[in-house]
């Protein structure tokens, strides 16, 4: 090759490249949704874009079967979840739908299917041996003649019954393995689920912000609808999560010194975007002299960010939303105001209490697991505060929950969690 032709030939490849090099910097930000345009004239670089080109497929499809997975196991874990709790409350007709794919879900959900049914039939057996041993007793009550024969009737009916007790007991371990099984299995999966989350989002929140190419009005619409059922199944996760750490006790505290007008806005700030979906203002009222408050300070966002996330969802578009702290004798008083729907006087004491919906049929639209202000609520009362909701139940009224901090810190505040009746079930007992 002359040099002519070599200098040529170098002129060439530097066009070529400066062709393939913008290209290669949007798939460096994330933006895989075009190929590389191979020319109809082969040339060295074809090999290369065309592999390029496939390297590119199999990235769309990857993305694609993450975020499938994702939905389907969380909807999966929300139907285990209500079956459970269905069964808790003594139907035991309620079961898992198995999806035919005999994977671990199914699995999982055929071994709970044949333990509620054990447990049903179990109990219905305890039943009849009840009924069967108070007729026993009022045939004893009414014939002296009888009592012999009776006396070993009831002997019979009590080894029953000691043997039904025995395969209770035993379901009862089986029970317990499989709420061991379950609570490893969602704290697992939610880990699992996150992951691909926070990559989806993260690209949902680069196309929004126009950072990956412009869009237009019908496309950013579009995203804010994905974006906002996205952050509805990251709280979904959140939420399985919380109610893993619940269970197996396992929910950290870690109390420390806290700047409440920082802690406010900081919470308010991660709030805004949400707010913005629907042209909501936030404002941030912080009173003069607060004392710093030795507590745990992620613990306690996560109480704001619960009180506010309900207001935007219960909110009409372009409204505004208050967050204050102020001082109160020996507390500190945080509110969090809307100007929604408002929330009836008889269902105000409700709200707090685990997968309470105020209108099921209405509130069902709006997402949640029913968790956020459950465990809110033991987040206080574990610091030594109390939470309440102040309402006229009038729409444009609006709600504005409350909640109390004392000054003087309380100690061991993850003791007093565990020791909180987060589920309601010591009632029960």
């Amino acid at each position: 090759m002359s040099k002519s032709e070599l200098e040529q030939y170098k002129q060439y490849a530097s066009t070529r490249l400066s062709q393939i090099i913008p290209m290669l910097q949007r798939y460096a930000m994330g933006d895989f949704s075009e190929n590389i345009e191979i020319p109809e004239k082969e040339d060295e670089f074809t090999g290369i874009l065309v592999g390029l080109n496939l390297m590119l497929d199999d990235i769309r499809e990857l993305i694609k079967a993450e975020t499938d997975r994702a939905f389907r196991f969380s909807t999966k874990v929300d139907e285990i979840i209500d079956t459970i709790q269905t069964a808790a409350r003594g139907d035991y007709s309620a079961h898992v739908k198995l999806s035919g794919k005999n994977d671990e879900l199914d699995a999982l959900a055929m071994g709970i299917n044949m333990t509620i049914e054990d447990v049903g039939e179990s109990i219905k057996e305890v039943e009849r041996n009840k009924e069967l041993l108070q007729e026993k007793i009022k045939d004893l009550e009414k014939s002296d003649l009888a009592a012999l024969n009776i006396m070993e009737d009831l002997h019979e009916t009590a080894e029953r019954l000691e043997k039904t007790q025995a395969v209770i007991q035993q379901k009862n371990i089986e029970l317990e393995k499989l709420s061991s099984l379950k609570s490893a299995f969602l704290n697992i999966t939610s880990h699992e689920l996150r992951t691909p989350m926070s990559s989806v989002k993260g690209y949902i929140q680069m196309l929004l912000k126009q950072k990956l190419g412009e869009i237009n009005k019908d496309q950013k619409s579009a995203l804010e609808v994905v974006h906002r059922n996205a952050n509805r199944l990251d709280r979904l996760i959140q939420d399985i999560l919380d109610v893993s750490r619940l269970e197996s006790g396992t929910m950290k505290f870690i109390p420390k010194d806290a700047n409440v007008g920082r802690l406010v806005c900081e919470t308010a700030e991660t709030m805004m975007y949400s707010a913005a979906l629907k042209d909501i203002k936030l404002n941030t009222e912080i009173g003069k002299g607060i004392p710093d408050l030795f507590i745990d300070q992620e613990r306690i966002k996560q109480v704001i960010i619960n009180l506010t996330n309900n207001a935007i969802k219960f909110s009409p578009d372009k409204s505004i939303i208050n967050i204050k702290a102020k001082n109160e004798q020996d507390n500190v008083l945080f509110e969090v105001e809307d100007f929604g729907r408002g929330i009836p006087k008889d269902k105000q004491d409700k709200v707090f209490e685990t997968f309470y919906q105020v209108d099921s049929g209405t509130d069902i639209k709006f997402g949640g697991a029913g968790l956020g202000l459950a465990i809110s609520r033991g987040i206080v009362i574990a610091h030594g505060g109390k939470v309440w909701v102040e309402s006229e139940g009038k729409p444009g009224k609006g709600s504005t929950f409350k909640f109390t901090l004392p000054v003087k810190s309380v100690k061991d505040i993850e003791g007093r969690f565990k020791a909180i009746d987060i589920f309601g079930l010591k009632n029960n007992k």
